[in-house]
């Protein structure tokens, strides 16, 4: 069974969790994962936490640094909220422990980096799996298919770029750290799921404003300009995102080394190509943040800038017959998908458009739900209630209704026995019927016309939207529709 490491030490966060423990916490190690010049890597198969689920593992320094650093590192990922905490998971191998051995750093404990994150290349002693690190987005794609790397086309590589610079504007702007030693081997990347880039090494950033314990160095190719190079900032954070962004979109001959803005002319537009002139430029104060890269890159791949937002909703009736549809108007900003849902029914609509309607059916009075979403977040408005009627019912009547029919003009009655046969009478209009010697002839009296009935309103096409009937003045004269 995982040890739950929960005990009392002297490193806490301001919630409470323990930020410290010791390397007999870590229970028995596992596998070596890696190995570099600073720090060997060990699976944890007996360690859990409560707040970091997942698998687990030690990085263990060879040359053990002051900890009081690393506690600020674990701490600015206690200091977020569970959204903050599981958003920092997804972009970053972030420390979550500092394993502390007679008052000095031994190392840290980190999640382990999920497997789609690794490759298995093609070696001369036979196929490893190995870390994706982004320095394999610089060489030219066919080289990197021949190794079993993969070759991502254009989008891809614009999506890679727009979720690098995501992350950092989240490590900027909601950790204020620095990261200071970007480079190519300390972010991986994956095509198969946002977020498509992971930060690793993440032990060296520090807090922005506070000078580093340990010196924060630059990979060789990656050095920011002037004297820059010497005290990292997010200004150089800046300049070295630009070079991932013109690398990554520039595979080929020299591309981890190519520091040309021109060289992304025919992948960047003019705005795009202009912020990437002024990231490389010499002037910390004009490099575009991270915030804005991954504002031009939304836009460069047609995606949302900004959560979306419900402007307007509107229903055409607030009374409908049960089973008749009531049409939604909606009008958003930033929308991808609109969905709405009345009386348990869910219709999900392109809200790229911006504005459109839906029809929806109720069968129970209530109101109606609209709600807009993209990928950075959601907007809903609730609208109603919609009443619904039952539709009417018409029952049989149950007395005898005796049965009238319209008198013949075409055929005389059958003669009566023993009385003699009535004469024949014409009695259309305009006809007189004959009279005997000295009687004055008189006109039959006028039948009635029937004529149409007049009724104020037409129930059935206020709750359908049907059109309406006529309705007749009493003159005979059309009153109108």
């Amino acid at each position: 069974m995982p040890f739950i490491a929960e005990r009392e030490s002297v490193g806490k966060s301001s919630s409470g969790t323990v930020m410290t423990i010791t390397p007999a916490d870590l229970g028995a190690l596992g596998d070596q994962l890696g190995k570099g010049g600073e720090a060997t890597v060990f699976d944890l198969p007996d360690l859990a936490l409560p707040d970091a689920p997942g698998p687990l593992v030690y990085k263990r320094y060879r040359t053990p640094p002051e900890s009081h650093g690393l506690r600020r590192v674990v701490a600015s990922r206690e200091a977020l909220d569970d959204t903050g905490r599981a958003r920092l998971d997804g972009l970053a191998a972030w420390p979550v422990r500092v394993v502390e051995e007679h008052g000095r750093a031994a190392g840290v404990v980190l999640p382990r980096i999920p497997a789609p994150f690794f490759d298995r290349v093609l070696r001369n002693s036979g196929v490893k799996h190995s870390l994706r690190e982004v320095q394999n987005l610089f060489v030219a794609p066919d080289r990197a298919l021949k190794v079993g790397r993969p070759a991502p086309d254009a989008r891809q590589r614009l999506r890679v770029c727009l979720d690098f610079a995501s992350g950092l504007a989240f490590l900027h702007e909601e950790l204020k750290v620095v990261f200071g030693d970007l480079n190519a081997k300390n972010a991986v990347f994956r095509l198969d799921a946002r977020p498509m880039v992971m930060f690793i090494d993440c032990d060296a950033v520090r807090p922005a404003g506070v000078v580093a314990v340990v010196r924060q160095l630059n990979a060789p190719d990656w050095d920011p300009p002037g004297a820059e190079r010497d005290v990292l900032s997010r200004a150089t954070d800046h300049y070295k995102l630009g070079l991932f962004v013109l690398r990554c979109l520039t595979p080929g001959p020299q591309g981890s080394t190519n520091r040309d803005p021109g060289r992304a002319a025919g992948v960047l537009d003019a705005e795009g190509l202009a912020m990437l002139r002024r990231a490389l430029g010499t002037d910390p104060a004009a490099r575009p943040t991270a915030r804005e890269w991954e504002q031009r890159l939304r836009r460069l791949l047609g995606e949302a800038t900004a959560p979306p937002r419900l402007v307007d909703v509107r229903l055409d009736r607030a009374f409908v017959l049960a089973g008749w549809p009531v049409e939604v108007a909606w009008e958003a900003e930033e929308a991808h998908e609109v969905e709405v849902v009345a009386a348990g029914r869910v219709s999900r609509v392109d809200g790229r458009p911006g504005r459109g309607s839906t029809p929806v059916v109720l069968d129970a009075t209530g109101p109606v739900r609209v709600r807009v979403r993209n990928d950075l977040g959601a907007d809903e408005r609730e609208v109603g209630p919609v009443t619904v009627v039952p539709p009417p019912r018409f029952e049989p009547l149950t007395v005898p209704v005796p049965e009238v029919g319209w008198p013949s003009f075409t055929a005389p009655p059958p003669p009566t026995p023993g009385l003699p046969p009535l004469p024949v009478l014409d009695l259309r209009p305009g006809t007189r019927a004959p009279v005997p010697n000295g009687t004055r002839a008189v006109d039959p009296p006028a039948l009635p016309v029937p004529r149409a009935m007049a009724f104020p309103l037409d129930l059935r096409a206020m709750l359908t939207g049907s059109p309406g009937i006529a309705l007749w003045s009493r003159d005979g004269e059309g009153a109108g529709r």
